[in-house]
């Protein structure tokens, strides 16, 4: 087998110097590009609700919302109680229970409840929003979190 001609190694050593000092020079001359910084970017807003002292709503972007794929469903009537379905309801740290109640958009707002019992997939409550109002069912913890993340906690 017959091997390729390479120059001698006394003309190989010069020219890589060359090649390596060429590199060098066109990196030096590179300066640090920094990105525009970009405005802190919040997949929730948190403002309080007027009238009430302790209550805020969390009102998620487009974006935000379709990200944690949230779901709503109607308060009903059911066994002479309001009902909820039971992914609806939350508890404080403290056992109190609260479910997420969606007004308007993507604007969602807590709500207390006092639950009387566990009926399959529903909870019957004592104490609640009305029959009728939209509540947070896929997707509550999630608004739980925007509302403790973004909040004045």
């Amino acid at each position: 087998m017959r091997r390729a001609a390479h120059p001698p190694r006394s003309r190989r050593a010069p020219a890589a110097a060359v090649a390596v000092l060429a590199a060098a020079a066109s990196l030096s001359a590179c300066t640090e590009v920094k990105a525009p910084e970009k405005d802190h970017y919040s997949p929730a807003a948190v403002t309080p609700v007027k009238g009430a002292d302790d209550l805020v709503s969390i009102t998620l972007t487009r974006e935000g919302a379709d990200r944690i794929d949230i779901a709503t469903e109607q308060v009903r009537r059911q066994d002479g109680h309001t009902a909820i379905p039971y992914a609806a309801l939350l508890y404080e740290a403290d056992g109190g229970a609260f479910v997420y109640t969606n007004p308007r958009g993507l604007t969602y707002v807590r709500a207390h409840v006092e639950v009387d019992r566990v009926a399959g997939d529903r909870v019957l409550l004592d104490e609640g929003p009305p029959v009728g109002t939209k509540v947070v069912t896929d997707g509550a913890p999630q608004v739980h979190g925007a509302e403790l993340e973004y909040g004045e906690y």
